[in-house]
Parts: structure tokens; C-alpha cells; sequence
């Protein structure tokens, strides 16, 4: 057996600069608020006091418009938040304003008069939907859509098929390089990110650790034109957040189950009219809350998956003439008792702790999966029989913090974003039934000697037993990312560092086949 062992370190410097003062570059999981503030005259208004407040993480950030009626609310964490403008002489303006990751979103306010009714207006609520500040073509997959859309098996990233250009390809192994394509790129060049964290599988392509849909806020999908501070891909980017807690007591309890009740057979056999065994059980809970009213939150989750599914295998035609029928036999005594459900067993946890301290916002989270399936035959495995199944384990642990701080003046701080963050990630691979010996393709033949002496007549190949010896990979990755970003007058700068270290040790299987003929 070979054993790998490789080191990959990256080490990048990038600087972006802007020309304009409302093209503000958006923090990769946070966002900003920004606009003009002006009077029923469309004069500018200078000195007004803008104030968000919203209920993630008990966000509040108070600001004043400058001399050119402009105010710039930074880094804020993605949520819902109420912006209220006052100024003397003018009724105070509010509004209710859902905010998305990485984005600067522009809310210009015009405020009335002061007089009439209690001096309060209620603005508009919504954000324009086009982003005129932004290079990049994507989509945001919002909290409500995570959670009242139909997903089925509770994986997040299935709801990637609502952005344009993105496709599922359930034909492939889910973490396999072909399994989720973006604009024709395969898996393995895209970017994965965790709260802003790389969370992407480099050997086999397609996202690292896996994540309890419960835990998830929302998600951003970019195609083309995002920013060199993602990088590393020359397909997409999915830019995860996670949920955190909040100043009330939040929490969720579900259990969801399919079978094969409703179910319709889809066999390619006319002969087989009932749809296979199947049994899925999904058990979640998750809770958040705080720990210091106001300072200190957190929020965590834990799922359990149980899946039993009859295999939809059909054998090989083999032809109706004695040699066929006589194979046939053979092969159903060999392989009728490795045709056993497939069994699907996973368990994933999650915990996030957020403070509040001043200016910085810290973040430190873990996450931690395992799964197990016995019995796996993927579909691009063609005619292979039952002993030539695999069972795969796989573990994987996330250790990562964060710092988000304000420097300075908060109409216009520098905003230092500090990260850092450890995988380790084993599995393995091994065949089902060793029992059954090593991978033995059985290739037919027909001649005119003997006018039919040779048993099996024009057959086709068949392949039984597993032809891979088991398998290990042990990938463990560190990462840390630093950057600094600050308007100068019509100038956005921001720069930063990042480095990634990754090792991969294990076994590569062998190949193990015989031929009969």
C-alpha cells in the first residue's frame, strides 16, 4: 500500500481600493448599512443621529451623518434591524430592514418636518433589490427559505439549486468532485467557507464538515466577480453563516421520518411493482439564549440520522439460453446473501459562543460529525453486484474563533477581522464482504468450435466482489486569516493576510482483480 503525505502552505497579500464613497467593501459575514440622510427639499441633513438595533447577538450602533448628510453603519452581523434617524426640528424616521451577509446595503432617508403626528414616520422596509455597489453575481439564501423549504435528507446545500448556474448532480456521491457544479466547474473548484472560515474537502473537491441544517442562518452563493479576499477557486464561492444566540431564549425540536408508504417502485424490472424498504428517522434539537444579558450568548445543536434503504438491484441479462440461465443461477447463489439494505448512520453536533466586549465581537465554535454507512453502491457502479459494495466511516471536528473589532471613529472606524481555525478529518473505506474475495470480472466469449459447447454464449462483463483493498485518509487543516479595512474619503481600502496548511496522511486501497474467462 501507498502512503500520502503532503503539506500545502498558502500565504496571500491583497489590497483592493475603491473610488467611490458608497462602494464600501462588505465584510465576508458581516454587512453594512449605508446612505444619505436629506430633508423634503432633498438638502442634505448633517449632524443626524442614525441608530440600528436588532436582536442577533443584541447589535446596537449609533452613528452620525456627516457634512455631506452621509452615515455609514459597519459591520454588522446579518439579521433584521430597526434604523432610526432623528434630528432636531425633524419627526424621527424608522424602519424595519432585514440585512443579509456580505453586503452594503444602501438606505437613503428623507426626513419630514417635525409636526403632526407624534413627530414619528415609518419609511419603507425593503432594500433595493439590485446592488449597485457590488461586482459579483450570486444569491442569498435567506433564513426563511432555509427553513420552510422542503429539503429532503436536511442537507443545506441542496437549496444551492436555487441559485442560477448551480446544479445538484445526485448521480455522484455527495462529496464527490461532480456533485455540485457551478457554471460547468466541477466541486473541486469551488470555496467553501464557515464563518468565514475555509471549509472545503481539497482532495476529493465539495465542502468539509457538514452542518446540522439547524445551525444554519443563511447562506450566500457567489458565481463570478467576488473578491480576492475569498480566492482560491475558479468556480463559485458558498459563504455559510451559522446561527448565534440572543438576548431570549430560543429554541427548536423536530423529527421528521420517510418510508416507503408513498413511494412508487421506479425498478427499470417490470416485474418488481412495490417501491423498496425504506426507514428514515431525523431527530434535531437546538436551543440559544444568553449567558450575560447583552455580553455573552450561545447557541447550539445536535442531530441524529437513521436511514435502512432496500437497494434497488437488479441482476445482469444474461440471456434466456442455458448458459445464461445456468450463470444466472450461479450468480444468485453467490450474491443473494450480500444483497442487505443499505444502512446510513450519522450524528452531528454543534455549539457557538458569542461576547459582546466593547468594540469586539468574538466568536468561538466547534462542530463535530460522524457518520457511518454499510452496504453503499453508488449509481455510476453500473451492473456490480452486491459483493462489491463498500463501507465508508468518516469524522470531523472544526475547532475555530473569531474577532471582529471597531477601531476609531465608529462613523468611520477601521474594522480588524482576526480568524483562525483547525480540522481534522479522518475516514476510510472498506470493502462490505471480504468473505466474498477479491474483484472478479467474468468475461464471456462465444465461438462456432464445437457448435455450442462453450457455456455462456454472448454474454456481458460481469464484475463481483469488492476490487479495493480498505483505505484511510487522515486530512487535518489550519488556517488563519487577518485583515484591516478603512474609507479615506472616496477611497475603500483593504488589505489583509491569509494562510493555509494541509496535511493528508494515509493509505491509497490496491487493486486487487481477477480475470475469468
Amino acid at each position: 500500500m501507498r502512503k500520502i503525505n503532503y503539506f500545502i502552505s498558502s500565504c496571500v497579500l491583497f489590497t483592493l481600493i475603491g473610488f467611490s464613497s458608497s462602494a464600501a467593501v462588505a465584510q465576508t459575514t458581516t454587512s453594512n448599512i449605508e446612505g444619505t440622510v436629506t430633508d423634503a427639499n432633498g438638502a442634505v441633513v448633517a449632524g443626524a443621529t442614525v441608530k440600528a438595533s436588532g436582536t442577533t447577538l443584541a447589535t446596537e450602533r449609533t452613528v452620525t451623518s456627516d457634512a455631506e448628510g452621509f452615515y455609514r453603519l459597519t459591520a454588522l452581523p446579518a439579521g433584521t434591524y430597526t434604523v432610526t434617524i432623528s434630528q432636531t426640528g425633524f419627526a424621527v424616521s424608522t424602519s424595519n430592514i432585514e440585512l443579509t451577509l456580505n453586503r452594503v446595503a444602501t438606505f437613503d432617508v428623507q426626513l419630514q418636518v417635525e409636526g403632526g403626528v407624534g413627530g414619528v414616520v415609518n419609511v419603507m422596509n425593503e432594500l433595493p433589490l439590485l446592488e449597485q455597489n457590488t461586482s459579483s453575481t450570486g444569491l442569498t439564501v435567506t433564513p426563511r427559505q432555509i427553513t420552510e423549504l422542503p429539503v429532503n435528507g436536511r442537507d443545506y446545500l441542496d437549496l444551492l439549486q436555487l441559485v442560477p448556474g448551480v446544479a445538484i448532480n445526485r448521480q455522484e456521491d455527495p462529496d464527490s468532485d461532480e456533485a455540485n457544479p457551478i457554471l460547468g466547474e466541477r466541486s473541486g473548484n469551488n470555496n467553501f467557507f464557515i464563518d468565514g472560515h475555509p471549509n472545503k474537502d481539497t482532495v476529493n473537491g465539495g465542502p468539509g464538515a457538514q452542518f446540522n441544517q439547524e445551525a444554519i442562518a443563511e447562506f450566500q452563493v457567489l458565481t463570478t466577480g467576488y473578491k480576492a479576499e475569498f480566492g482560491q477557486a475558479s468556480g463559485g464561492i458558498i459563504n455559510v453563516i451559522t446561527k448565534s444566540g440572543g438576548n431570549a431564549f430560543h429554541g427548536v425540536a423536530s423529527l421528521f421520518h420517510r418510508n416507503e408508504a408513498f413511494d412508487k417502485s421506479n425498478s427499470l424490472d417490470e416485474t418488481r411493482t412495490d417501491a423498496p424498504f425504506l426507514r428514515r428517522f431525523d431527530y434535531s434539537v437546538a436551543l440559544g439564549g444568553p449567558i450575560i444579558k447583552d455580553k455573552v450568548f450561545f447557541f447550539g445543536s445536535a442531530e441524529r440520522i437513521t436511514e435502512n434503504r432496500r437497494l434497488e438491484f437488479q441482476y445482469p441479462d444474461l440471456g434466456d439460453t442455458p448458459g445464461g440461465r445456468l450463470v444466472t443461477q450461479l450468480l444468485r447463489n453467490q450474491e443473494d446473501p450480500f444483497d442487505n439494505p443499505q444502512q446510513s448512520r450519522e450524528t452531528r453536533l454543534f455549539l457557538k459562543l458569542n461576547q459582546q466586549f466593547r468594540r469586539h465581537q468574538l466568536t468561538q465554535e466547534v462542530n463535530y460529525t460522524n457518520g457511518l454507512v454499510r452496504e453503499f453502491l453508488p449509481l455510476s457502479a453500473g451492473q456490480s453486484l452486491p459483493s462489491s459494495r463498500s463501507d465508508s466511516g468518516d469524522r470531523r471536528l472544526l475547532l475555530a474563533f473569531g474577532d471582529t473589532s471597531l477601531l476609531g471613529n465608529l462613523s468611520n472606524p477601521f474594522i480588524l477581522t482576526l480568524r483562525g481555525a483547525y480540522r481534522s478529518e479522518p475516514s476510510d473505506r472498506r470493502p462490505s464482504h471480504p468473505e466474498a474475495g477479491p474483484g472478479t470480472r467474468l468475461n464471456s466469449f462465444s465461438g462456432p468450435m464445437c457448435g455450442g459447447c462453450f457455456l455462456f454464449g454472448d454474454l456481458p462483463q460481469v464484475l463481483f466482489g469488492n476490487s479495493l483493498t480498505a483505505s484511510n485518509l487522515n486530512q487535518k487543516y489550519t488556517s488563519f486569516t487577518a485583515n484591516a479595512n478603512k474609507l479615506f474619503g472616496d477611497h475603500d481600502v483593504k488589505f489583509g493576510w491569509n494562510f493555509l496548511r494541509t496535511k493528508v496522511d494515509g493509505l491509497l486501497p490496491r487493486v486487487l482483480n481477477s480475470q475469468v474467462f
